[in-house]
Formats: structure tokens, C-alpha cells, sequence
């Protein structure tokens, strides 16, 4: 598996992915707080709004996404569901900026962003199975993990030097790009013929 290409693709959508949402994650907080108290919103009021789009909306749809896109992988197949998805994050994020400033528009955001970093736990192990078989799959999904961590920090360690430097929406820019790039990469994995595929 460590040889084919294959195994490097789904690494780097998952970098790509898991980095993108936890960098998002460190700054969905922050940012709407600037983005409410400019709109005329007082801090604390700023600061509770923005914490119950992460504690509760977010947190409830990550868990529901977890399920659903499980769900939609049964009826679209694995990679079509993890592109569908991927593209659909990408596109939530860049927007994010446009709707931290609204208290409605906030909760919404949150929660489609919410719900599509749930996918993460629930489809890669779907994607490592389909790709390179599932005889190993528990070993061969250990080595796609691998990428979780690099994404947690790099991730956030970018996130939040721009978060520093207050240019929140060229994080949130960053984030969205990754993810519609980790679309581009998941869509064009296919299976690796027999004579590409070792074993982990």
C-alpha cells in the first residue's frame, strides 16, 4: 500500500481536510466575535453568540455528520460522497466570513461546517477499505490516521499565527482551498491494480 500512489492521495485529502477543519475550528470563535461587535454587538453578547455556534451548533452537527454521510456513502459510493462533501466544505468555508457577522447566518455556518468535518471519521476508513481491500484494513487505515496529525498541527499552528496578525479571512481562504483541492485528489482515486499493491 505504502507504495501506490493511491495511499499518498488519501493521505494528503485527509492533511488537507482534517488540517483545513481544525484550523477552522481555532478560529470560528474568534473571528465572528471581531465580525458581531463590528456589526454593533457588545463583546459579551459577541462572545456568548459566538460560543454557542461552536458548543452547540457545530457540536451537534459534527456528531450528526458522522452518521449521515455514512448514510449518503451507501446510497452515492465513497468517493463520490467524499468529493460531494469536500466541495461542499470548501465552499462553506470561503463563505464563512461573509456570514460571521450575522447571528442566524453564524449558527447556519457553523453547523454546515460542523457537519461536514464529521465526515472524517466516518468515510476514510470506507475509502482506505474500497481502495486497497479490506484484509488489512484496520493496519492500512492506521497508516492513513497518520495524516490526522500532521493536519492537527500544521493546522492550527497556521490558523493561528494569522489569527495574531488579525487576517482571519485569508485563514478561512487558506481552509477552503485546501478542502477544494483534497476534492480534486479524492475524485481521481481509483483502486491500484494487483501488481501495484503491497502489503503496510
Amino acid at each position: 500500500m505504502l507504495r501506490t500512489p493511491q495511499y499518498y492521495m488519501i493521505l494528503l485529502t485527509f492533511v488537507f481536510g482534517a488540517g483545513a477543519g481544525l484550523m477552522s475550528i481555532g478560529l470560528m470563535k474568534l473571528f465572528p466575535m471581531v465580525a458581531l461587535t463590528a456589526r454593533g454587538m457588545d463583546l459579551a453578547s459577541a462572545s456568548a453568540v459566538a460560543g454557542t455556534a461552536m458548543a452547540v451548533f457545530f457540536s451537534l452537527a459534527n456528531g450528526l455528520g458522522r452518521i449521515v454521510w455514512g448514510a449518503i456513502c451507501e446510497k452515492l459510493g465513497v468517493r463520490a460522497s467524499m468529493t460531494t462533501m469536500m466541495a461542499a466544505q470548501g465552499i462553506m468555508v470561503l463563505a464563512f466570513p461573509l456570514m460571521a457577522g450575522s447571528k442566524i447566518l453564524l449558527y447556519a455556518g457553523a453547523a454546515m461546517i460542523g457537519f461536514n468535518f464529521g465526515r472524517n471519521f466516518a468515510l476514510l476508513p470506507m475509502i482506505t477499505a474500497e481502495t486497497f481491500g479490506t484484509r488489512s484494513v484496520g493496519q492500512n487505515y492506521g497508516w492513513v490516521f497518520l495524516a490526522y496529525g500532521i493536519g492537527g498541527i500544521a493546522g492550527p499552528i497556521m490558523g493561528g499565527k494569522l489569527g495574531d496578525l488579525g487576517n482571519f479571512p485569508f485563514a478561512f481562504s487558506i481552509c477552503g482551498i485546501l478542502c477544494l483541492l483534497a476534492a480534486v485528489i479524492i475524485s481521481r482515486v481509483r483502486p491500484p491494480v494487483r501488481t501495484e499493491m503491497t502489503s503496510a
